[in-house]
C-alpha cells in the first residue's frame, strides 16, 4: 500500500510521509460471518454551517440574500443553512467594506433572525447565526481568527446584544471565542490556517466546539490539511472537538463547485447523523462528532465494531468498517484508513503540525462506486480516521473519527 497525497501541494506537510509505516490487518470487502449491529435509530442530513447573506455582509455581490439561498440550496440537496455573517458592524451599513468606527460594536448581530426563522419549515432549516471577526492592526499581518456562532437553543437566544470585535487589535480570537460561548453558541474556528494572515486563529483559546477542517474557496486545500490535522491533534489531546466543513460562499449563484475564492453553496457540506431534522437533534449530533464532511454525491461513514458485531469504539473494537459513495466526477479516488497515534502540536505557533500516523488500508475507488468494506486491525489507541480523495481538491469525503 503507498499513500497517496496529491492534495497536499505545500513541502512542509509532504514531511508527515516520513512517518508512515505498515501495519498488519487483514481487509475484507465481503461480509463477517453475521450482520453488524443495525444503526441508531436516525438519518444523514446534510447542510452548510458558513453562509453569508446580502444585506447583512457588505462583500455578497447583492444578489445573495436569504431567500435566494433557500431556493439554491434546495436545487442541491442541501438540508440545513447557517447564516453567519461578520460581526464587525457591517451589518449597521452593508453598502460598504469601509469600517466605520462610529458604528464599532454596535450589531446588529442577528439581522435575519426572524426571516430565517419563517424561511424555515418541516424540509428545510434556516438558522441565523453569526461569524465573531475581530483583526489585529491595520496591517492585517497577525492571525486573530473568525469565530463561528451557532446558536444552541433558538428560544431566548440573546439576538440583540453586540459582539465587541473593534477596535482593531483589541480582540483577540480566544476572546471573541468567549464572547460566543458566554452568549450559548455551538462555537466553531472557521478557516485556522486561512490563506490570508488577519483571518487565520491565533489560538489563544483551545476551548472551542468544532473546527472547520475544509473551507470552501478553491477545494480541499493545504490550508484545510492543516486544519484537519490540528483537529486530529486536539483528539489525541483528549478535546472533544468535532470536525465540520462549511462553504463561506458570499455568492449564491456560484455554479458549483466554485473556484478560486469564490465557493459554491453546499461545497463542501457537513453530514450530521441526527435523530430528527429539527435544530436540538443537529446541535446533538454536532455535540457528539456525528459528522462527515462531502461535496456533490460522495459519501464517507466509519464505525467500529466488536468481534460480535456489536457497535464498539473501545479497545474491545475488533472490526472497523466504511461504507460511502464516490461522486461520478471523482477521478482516481483513493480510499484510506489511518490510524494517528502522536501529534508535534506547534500551538500558538501558525505553524503546521506534524503527525505520526499508519496506514491501515488503501484502495482505489471507481467514479460512482458505492462501497461497504471493513478491516480487522490490531486494535492500538489513537484516532482513526478515513478520506475519500482524488486527483482533483472537490469532491472528496472525510469521515468522523
Amino acid at each position: 500500500m503507498k499513500a497517496r497525497f496529491s492534495f497536499l501541494p505545500t513541502p512542509r506537510i509532504l514531511l508527515i510521509l516520513t512517518f508512515t509505516i505498515f501495519y498488519a490487518c487483514k481487509e475484507n470487502n465481503t461480509p463477517p460471518p453475521f450482520a453488524f449491529e443495525a444503526d441508531p435509530e436516525g438519518n444523514w442530513i446534510f447542510g452548510d454551517l458558513h453562509v453569508h447573506a446580502t444585506g447583512a455582509s457588505n462583500d455578497t455581490g447583492g444578489d445573495s440574500f436569504p431567500e435566494d439561498i433557500k431556493s439554491i440550496a434546495l436545487e442541491r440537496g442541501i438540508s440545513f443553512i447557517v447564516l453567519t455573517d461578520h460581526s464587525n458592524s457591517t451589518g449597521s451599513d452593508p453598502s460598504t467594506t469601509k469600517e466605520d468606527p462610529a458604528l464599532f460594536n454596535m450589531g446588529p448581530e442577528f439581522p435575519y433572525w426572524d426571516l430565517a426563522a419563517n424561511l424555515s419549515d418541516d424540509q428545510f432549516l434556516m438558522i441565523c447565526g453569526n461569524e465573531l471577526s475581530p483583526v489585529a492592526d491595520e496591517s492585517l499581518g497577525e492571525p486573530r481568527g473568525h469565530i463561528g456562532c451557532l446558536p444552541r437553543v433558538l428560544e431566548g437566544f440573546d439576538t440583540e446584544t453586540a459582539f465587541i470585535d473593534r477596535p482593531k487589535g483589541a480582540v483577540t480570537g480566544g476572546e471573541a471565542l468567549q464572547q460566543a460561548t458566554d452568549r450559548g453558541c455551538y462555537t466553531i474556528v472557521n478557516h485556522p490556517y486561512g490563506i490570508l494572515p488577519w483571518i487565520r486563529y491565533d489560538w489563544t483559546s483551545l476551548e472551542y466546539n468544532a473546527i472547520e477542517v475544509w473551507n470552501g474557496t478553491i477545494g480541499f486545500d493545504g490550508a484545510d490539511r492543516a486544519a484537519y490535522d490540528i483537529w486530529i491533534c486536539d483528539l489525541l489531546a483528549g478535546r472533544n472537538v468535532s470536525a465540520i466543513g462549511a462553504s463561506d460562499c458570499h455568492r449564491t449563484f456560484t455554479e458549483a463547485p466554485g473556484s478560486g475564492v469564490d465557493p459554491a453553496l453546499g461545497f463542501p457540506m457537513t453530514g450530521v447523523f441526527a435523530e430528527g431534522f429539527n435544530w436540538p437533534s443537529i446541535i446533538q449530533a454536532l455535540d457528539n462528532g456525528q459528522t462527515m464532511i462531502v461535496e456533490g454525491e460522495s459519501r464517507l461513514q466509519i464505525d467500529g465494531y466488536d468481534i460480535e458485531g456489536a457497535r464498539n469504539e473501545t479497545n474491545a473494537m475488533h472490526y472497523i468498517r466504511v461504507r460511502g459513495k464516490a461522486d461520478a466526477t471523482l477521478e482516481n479516488a483513493v480510499l484510506q484508513i489511518r490510524l494517528y497515534q502522536n501529534c508535534a502540536d506547534p500551538r500558538p505557533s501558525s505553524e503546521f503540525p506534524e503527525l505520526t500516523f499508519v496506514t491501515l488500508h488503501e484502495e482505489n475507488i471507481d467514479a460512482g462506486m458505492e462501497f461497504d468494506m471493513h478491516i480487522i486491525p490490531e486494535i492500538e489507541s489513537g484516532v482513526y480516521v478515513s478520506t475519500l480523495i482524488g486527483e482533483d481538491v472537490h469532491f472528496a469525503a472525510l469521515s468522523r473519527a
